[in-house]
């Protein structure tokens, strides 16, 4: 019993966490300057599935969408042009975040006056977003069955992250060790510097006063 519990929990945590976001985007003549992104970070090679869909509303407006990451390569992972519903699944190219970006664009020959449109977002990932119910209709699962093999691949997810996350750990720890050996060096070589410089400006006076005949 205490075991049910505990998956029913995750269960919803899961449940959770793929919940659908709605929110509205006021339309604006310049299309550049009217956009709402969401992003999230996923690691290479995570599923993704996202949905949207736009809520009917006034005429005269047009919602645009692009997907790409902010990895180095900017990779591209879809577009889409006066939106109404779509279901999108790709598979990450980098460890970056993803970003969804929606653009309400106001249509010639219509006034701006507070127009908005209504989207509703679901973005899943990993084992959310796989589609078990192929698997499920091949192997006459049961619906526990299912909820079981998809937690199971989830917590493959959180331990492939871990183990990247550990990784990113050690290279940054080998990057911050090698930093402070070259500040080590610096030093050292700082502290050499200056006690040459002293010893000269010693070496320097001493024949300068004896020049002198001060001393």
């Amino acid at each position: 019993m205490k075991g049910f519990y505990v998956f029913s929990a995750i269960a919803f945590l899961l449940a959770s966490l793929a919940s659908c976001l709605e929110f509205d985007l006021a339309a604006m003549p310049d299309v550049n300057g009217a956009r709402r992104c969401l992003s999230q970070w996923l690691p290479m090679g995570t599923h993704v599935k996202m949905t949207a869909k736009v809520l009917p509303g006034f005429p005269g407006q047009t919602i645009n969408m692009e997907i790409h990451d902010d990895s180095p390569h900017l990779n591209q992972y879809g577009a889409r042009k006066n939106l109404d519903e779509v279901v999108l699944r790709f598979d990450t190219q980098a460890h970056a975040n993803v970003i969804v970006c929606f653009q309400n664009a106001l249509d010639q020959g219509y006034s701006q006056d507070g127009r908005t449109l209504t989207i509703q977002f679901k973005m899943e990932s990993g084992a959310m977003a796989e589609d078990l119910h192929k698997v499920q209709n091949e192997l006459k699962l049961k619906p526990m069955e299912v909820e079981l093999r998809r937690l199971s691949m989830s917590l493959d997810d959180i331990q492939d992250e871990l183990q990247y996350l550990k990784q990113r750990e050690g290279t940054l720890r080998d990057s911050n060790e090698k930093m402070n050996s070259k500040v080590k060096t610096f030093s050292f070589f700082s502290i050499g510097f200056l006690v040459v410089v002293a010893v000269y400006e010693v070496v320097y006076l001493r024949r300068f006063f004896q020049q002198k005949k001060l001393i």
